[in-house]
Protein backbone atom coordinates (compact mmCIF):
# COMPACT_ATOMS: atom_id res chain seq x y z
CA UNK A 1 0.00 0.00 0.00
CA UNK A 2 2.88 2.33 0.84
CA UNK A 3 6.60 2.10 1.47
CA UNK A 4 8.24 2.63 4.88
CA UNK A 5 11.86 3.34 5.65
CA UNK A 6 13.74 3.96 8.90
CA UNK A 7 15.40 7.36 8.56
CA UNK A 8 17.06 7.63 11.97
CA UNK A 9 17.48 5.30 14.94
CA UNK A 10 18.93 5.92 18.40
CA UNK A 11 19.44 3.30 21.11
CA UNK A 12 19.36 4.45 24.73
CA UNK A 13 20.35 2.40 27.79
CA UNK A 14 18.70 3.51 31.03
CA UNK A 15 18.03 2.12 34.53
CA UNK A 16 14.51 1.38 33.26
CA UNK A 17 15.85 -0.79 30.46
CA UNK A 18 16.75 -0.39 26.79
CA UNK A 19 14.88 2.12 24.63
CA UNK A 20 14.94 2.76 20.90
CA UNK A 21 13.81 5.99 19.27
CA UNK A 22 13.31 5.82 15.54
CA UNK A 23 12.13 8.13 12.79
CA UNK A 24 10.20 6.36 10.02
CA UNK A 25 9.29 7.74 6.62
CA UNK A 26 6.13 6.47 4.90
CA UNK A 27 5.50 7.29 1.26
CA UNK A 28 1.73 7.81 1.05
CA UNK A 29 1.80 9.02 -2.54
CA UNK A 30 -0.65 6.29 -3.51
CA UNK A 31 -3.25 8.07 -1.33
CA UNK A 32 -2.48 11.70 -2.22
CA UNK A 33 0.21 12.90 -4.64
CA UNK A 34 3.41 13.67 -2.81
CA UNK A 35 2.11 12.83 0.66
CA UNK A 36 4.91 11.83 3.01
CA UNK A 37 4.33 10.85 6.64
CA UNK A 38 7.05 10.93 9.29
CA UNK A 39 6.46 8.88 12.42
CA UNK A 40 8.65 9.04 15.52
CA UNK A 41 8.35 5.92 17.69
CA UNK A 42 9.68 5.18 21.14
CA UNK A 43 10.16 1.49 21.92
CA UNK A 44 10.76 0.09 25.40
CA UNK A 45 12.43 -3.16 24.54
CA UNK A 46 10.26 -4.42 21.68
CA UNK A 47 7.06 -2.63 22.80
CA UNK A 48 6.02 0.66 21.19
CA UNK A 49 5.17 3.03 24.04
CA UNK A 50 4.83 6.40 22.26
CA UNK A 51 4.29 7.70 18.74
CA UNK A 52 4.22 11.09 17.07
CA UNK A 53 3.34 11.55 13.40
CA UNK A 54 3.20 14.44 10.97
CA UNK A 55 2.55 14.46 7.22
CA UNK A 56 3.44 16.82 4.41
CA UNK A 57 -0.19 17.76 3.70
CA UNK A 58 -0.48 19.39 7.12
CA UNK A 59 1.85 22.11 5.89
CA UNK A 60 0.96 22.01 2.21
CA UNK A 61 0.44 25.76 1.74
CA UNK A 62 3.18 27.37 -0.36
CA UNK A 63 3.59 30.12 2.26
CA UNK A 64 3.80 27.73 5.21
CA UNK A 65 6.96 28.17 7.32
CA UNK A 66 6.73 24.52 8.41
CA UNK A 67 9.13 21.97 6.93
CA UNK A 68 7.61 18.57 7.73
CA UNK A 69 10.91 16.72 7.80
CA UNK A 70 12.52 19.30 10.07
CA UNK A 71 9.57 19.10 12.46
CA UNK A 72 9.92 15.31 12.60
CA UNK A 73 13.68 15.55 13.18
CA UNK A 74 13.21 18.07 16.00
CA UNK A 75 10.69 15.74 17.66
CA UNK A 76 13.07 12.80 17.19
CA UNK A 77 15.97 14.54 18.95
CA UNK A 78 13.77 15.98 21.71
CA UNK A 79 12.21 12.59 22.40
CA UNK A 80 15.62 10.94 22.49
CA UNK A 81 16.73 13.53 25.07
CA UNK A 82 13.53 13.16 27.07
CA UNK A 83 13.74 9.36 27.16
CA UNK A 84 17.32 9.55 28.40
CA UNK A 85 16.42 12.20 31.01
CA UNK A 86 13.26 10.58 32.43
CA UNK A 87 12.90 7.02 31.16
CA UNK A 88 10.26 6.23 33.82
CA UNK A 89 7.77 8.32 31.82
CA UNK A 90 8.07 5.93 28.88
CA UNK A 91 7.71 2.54 30.56
CA UNK A 92 3.98 2.32 29.78
CA UNK A 93 2.23 2.89 26.42
CA UNK A 94 0.80 6.37 25.85
CA UNK A 95 -1.24 6.79 22.70
CA UNK A 96 -3.42 9.71 21.74
CA UNK A 97 -6.39 8.28 19.90
CA UNK A 98 -10.18 8.22 19.78
CA UNK A 99 -11.35 4.61 19.61
CA UNK A 100 -14.62 3.96 17.86
CA UNK A 101 -17.54 2.81 20.02
CA UNK A 102 -17.92 -0.92 20.40
CA UNK A 103 -21.66 -0.85 19.73
CA UNK A 104 -23.93 0.80 17.18
CA UNK A 105 -23.44 -1.57 14.24
CA UNK A 106 -26.25 -2.58 11.88
CA UNK A 107 -26.63 -4.39 8.58
CA UNK A 108 -28.32 -1.36 7.02
CA UNK A 109 -27.34 2.22 7.90
CA UNK A 110 -29.62 5.03 6.73
CA UNK A 111 -28.26 8.59 6.68
CA UNK A 112 -31.28 10.88 6.99
CA UNK A 113 -29.84 14.13 5.72
CA UNK A 114 -32.77 16.50 6.06
CA UNK A 115 -32.95 18.92 9.01
CA UNK A 116 -36.71 18.33 9.06
CA UNK A 117 -37.34 15.54 11.56
CA UNK A 118 -40.70 14.59 10.04
CA UNK A 119 -40.21 15.68 6.43
CA UNK A 120 -40.26 13.66 3.22
CA UNK A 121 -36.70 12.36 3.59
CA UNK A 122 -37.51 11.13 7.09
CA UNK A 123 -40.57 9.33 5.75
CA UNK A 124 -38.45 7.67 3.06
CA UNK A 125 -35.94 6.67 5.73
CA UNK A 126 -38.78 4.97 7.63
CA UNK A 127 -39.71 2.98 4.50
CA UNK A 128 -36.10 1.82 4.23
CA UNK A 129 -35.98 0.96 7.91
CA UNK A 130 -39.15 -1.09 7.57
CA UNK A 131 -37.92 -2.85 4.43
CA UNK A 132 -34.73 -3.91 6.20
CA UNK A 133 -36.82 -5.33 9.06
CA UNK A 134 -38.96 -7.26 6.58
CA UNK A 135 -35.76 -8.81 5.22
CA UNK A 136 -34.79 -9.87 8.74
CA UNK A 137 -31.86 -7.46 8.92
CA UNK A 138 -30.88 -4.96 11.59
CA UNK A 139 -31.07 -1.31 10.57
CA UNK A 140 -30.39 2.10 12.02
CA UNK A 141 -31.57 5.53 10.93
CA UNK A 142 -29.07 8.27 11.75
CA UNK A 143 -30.94 11.56 12.08
CA UNK A 144 -27.99 13.82 11.39
CA UNK A 145 -29.74 17.02 12.46
CA UNK A 146 -29.99 15.60 16.01
CA UNK A 147 -26.25 14.94 16.20
CA UNK A 148 -23.26 17.15 16.94
CA UNK A 149 -21.31 17.01 13.67
CA UNK A 150 -18.67 19.65 13.15
CA UNK A 151 -17.09 20.59 9.87
CA UNK A 152 -13.85 19.08 8.62
CA UNK A 153 -10.92 21.39 9.41
CA UNK A 154 -8.57 19.91 6.81
CA UNK A 155 -5.87 19.05 9.34
CA UNK A 156 -5.03 15.66 7.75
CA UNK A 157 -4.37 14.20 11.21
CA UNK A 158 -6.46 11.18 10.23
CA UNK A 159 -3.73 10.18 7.76
CA UNK A 160 -1.22 10.10 10.62
CA UNK A 161 -3.06 8.00 13.17
CA UNK A 162 -6.31 6.79 11.59
CA UNK A 163 -8.47 8.93 13.86
CA UNK A 164 -9.96 12.43 13.83
CA UNK A 165 -9.14 14.89 16.65
CA UNK A 166 -12.45 16.77 16.35
CA UNK A 167 -14.56 15.97 19.42
CA UNK A 168 -18.17 15.33 18.42
CA UNK A 169 -20.58 12.50 17.50
CA UNK A 170 -18.74 11.41 14.37
CA UNK A 171 -17.11 8.26 15.85
CA UNK A 172 -20.52 6.56 16.04
CA UNK A 173 -21.20 7.34 12.39
CA UNK A 174 -17.80 6.03 11.31
CA UNK A 175 -18.37 2.85 13.29
CA UNK A 176 -21.81 2.36 11.72
CA UNK A 177 -20.64 2.97 8.15
CA UNK A 178 -17.55 0.81 8.53
CA UNK A 179 -19.60 -2.22 9.58
CA UNK A 180 -22.68 -1.85 7.35
CA UNK A 181 -23.49 -4.03 4.36
CA UNK A 182 -25.88 -1.46 2.86
CA UNK A 183 -25.72 2.33 3.22
CA UNK A 184 -28.72 4.46 2.22
CA UNK A 185 -28.54 8.23 1.83
CA UNK A 186 -31.94 9.96 2.09
CA UNK A 187 -31.76 13.64 1.27
CA UNK A 188 -33.69 16.60 -0.07
CA UNK A 189 -32.21 18.95 -2.63
CA UNK A 190 -31.05 22.19 -0.99
CA UNK A 191 -29.81 24.88 -3.40
CA UNK A 192 -29.13 22.14 -5.98
CA UNK A 193 -27.03 20.06 -3.57
CA UNK A 194 -27.28 18.25 -0.23
CA UNK A 195 -28.09 20.00 3.09
CA UNK A 196 -25.20 21.33 5.15
CA UNK A 197 -25.46 18.67 7.87
CA UNK A 198 -25.17 15.82 5.39
CA UNK A 199 -22.33 17.56 3.56
CA UNK A 200 -20.46 17.91 6.86
CA UNK A 201 -20.74 14.15 7.40
CA UNK A 202 -19.57 13.47 3.84
CA UNK A 203 -16.53 15.70 4.35
CA UNK A 204 -15.72 14.20 7.74
CA UNK A 205 -15.77 10.73 6.18
CA UNK A 206 -12.24 11.52 5.04
CA UNK A 207 -11.56 9.97 8.44
CA UNK A 208 -13.05 6.72 7.16
CA UNK A 209 -11.06 7.09 3.92
CA UNK A 210 -7.91 7.40 6.03
CA UNK A 211 -8.84 4.33 8.07
CA UNK A 212 -9.22 2.41 4.83
CA UNK A 213 -5.97 3.61 3.29
CA UNK A 214 -3.77 3.77 6.40
CA UNK A 215 -5.22 1.02 8.61
CA UNK A 216 -6.72 -1.25 5.95
CA UNK A 217 -10.25 -1.04 7.44
CA UNK A 218 -12.21 -1.50 4.22
CA UNK A 219 -15.89 -0.71 3.81
CA UNK A 220 -17.75 -3.63 2.24
CA UNK A 221 -21.07 -2.01 1.47
CA UNK A 222 -23.47 -1.32 -1.32
CA UNK A 223 -25.11 2.08 -1.49
CA UNK A 224 -28.39 3.69 -2.45
CA UNK A 225 -29.31 7.34 -2.89
CA UNK A 226 -32.93 8.41 -2.47
CA UNK A 227 -33.39 12.13 -3.11
CA UNK A 228 -36.41 14.41 -3.22
CA UNK A 229 -36.76 17.81 -4.89
CA UNK A 230 -39.41 20.47 -5.16
CA UNK A 231 -39.14 20.87 -8.93
CA UNK A 232 -39.95 18.39 -11.64
CA UNK A 233 -37.46 16.71 -13.95
CA UNK A 234 -33.90 15.53 -13.54
CA UNK A 235 -32.10 18.90 -13.47
CA UNK A 236 -32.53 19.51 -9.70
CA UNK A 237 -30.70 16.25 -8.96
CA UNK A 238 -27.54 16.75 -11.04
CA UNK A 239 -25.35 18.08 -8.22
CA UNK A 240 -26.84 15.85 -5.51
CA UNK A 241 -26.11 12.67 -7.45
CA UNK A 242 -22.56 13.80 -8.20
CA UNK A 243 -21.86 14.64 -4.55
CA UNK A 244 -23.23 11.36 -3.21
CA UNK A 245 -21.58 9.33 -5.98
CA UNK A 246 -18.24 10.96 -5.11
CA UNK A 247 -18.82 10.17 -1.43
CA UNK A 248 -19.46 6.52 -2.18
CA UNK A 249 -16.62 6.22 -4.69
CA UNK A 250 -14.17 7.71 -2.20
CA UNK A 251 -15.04 4.99 0.32
CA UNK A 252 -15.33 2.11 -2.13
CA UNK A 253 -19.10 1.79 -1.68
CA UNK A 254 -20.79 0.18 -4.70
CA UNK A 255 -23.75 2.41 -5.64
CA UNK A 256 -27.02 1.22 -7.13
CA UNK A 257 -29.11 3.38 -9.42
CA UNK A 258 -30.60 6.28 -7.43
CA UNK A 259 -34.28 6.83 -6.74
CA UNK A 260 -35.09 10.47 -7.56
CA UNK A 261 -38.49 11.91 -6.69
CA UNK A 262 -39.45 15.41 -7.81
CA UNK A 263 -42.48 17.73 -7.96
CA UNK A 264 -42.82 18.03 -4.18
CA UNK A 265 -43.34 21.79 -4.27
CA UNK A 266 -46.72 20.95 -5.79
CA UNK A 267 -47.56 17.62 -4.16
CA UNK A 268 -45.91 18.31 -0.77
CA UNK A 269 -46.25 14.74 0.54
CA UNK A 270 -43.97 12.08 -0.99
CA UNK A 271 -46.45 9.41 0.06
CA UNK A 272 -48.99 10.88 -2.37
CA UNK A 273 -46.74 10.45 -5.39
CA UNK A 274 -47.91 7.28 -7.05
CA UNK A 275 -45.32 4.52 -7.03
CA UNK A 276 -42.75 6.40 -4.92
CA UNK A 277 -42.90 4.11 -1.90
CA UNK A 278 -42.84 1.01 -4.10
CA UNK A 279 -39.83 2.30 -6.03
CA UNK A 280 -37.87 3.01 -2.84
CA UNK A 281 -38.69 -0.35 -1.32
CA UNK A 282 -37.91 -2.24 -4.52
CA UNK A 283 -34.54 -0.48 -4.91
CA UNK A 284 -33.53 -1.33 -1.36
CA UNK A 285 -34.91 -4.86 -1.57
CA UNK A 286 -32.65 -5.51 -4.56
CA UNK A 287 -29.63 -4.51 -2.46
CA UNK A 288 -30.70 -6.61 0.49
CA UNK A 289 -30.94 -9.78 -1.59
CA UNK A 290 -28.00 -12.19 -1.13
CA UNK A 291 -25.16 -11.56 -3.56
CA UNK A 292 -24.58 -14.04 -6.36
CA UNK A 293 -21.08 -15.33 -5.62
CA UNK A 294 -20.98 -17.26 -8.89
Amino acid sequence: MHESAAEKTRSIETPEGAFTVRLILDDLGSIYPGMIRYTVEVLHGSETVYTYAVNSYESARPDSPIDTRKVAEIVFFRLAHDVASRPHAYTRPRFFTRPLPGSGTSDVVILQGSPRRFGNSARIASWCDDEAARAGLSSRVLFLQDMDIRTCIGCYTCYNYGYCPVDDDMPGIIRALESASVIVVCTPVYTSTVPAGLKAVIDRCQWLHAREKVLGREVHARGLLVAVAGRRGTDPFVCVTRVVDAFMENLGILPAGPVLIGDLDRVRDVGKIEGSEGDVRAALRALLAPRDEG
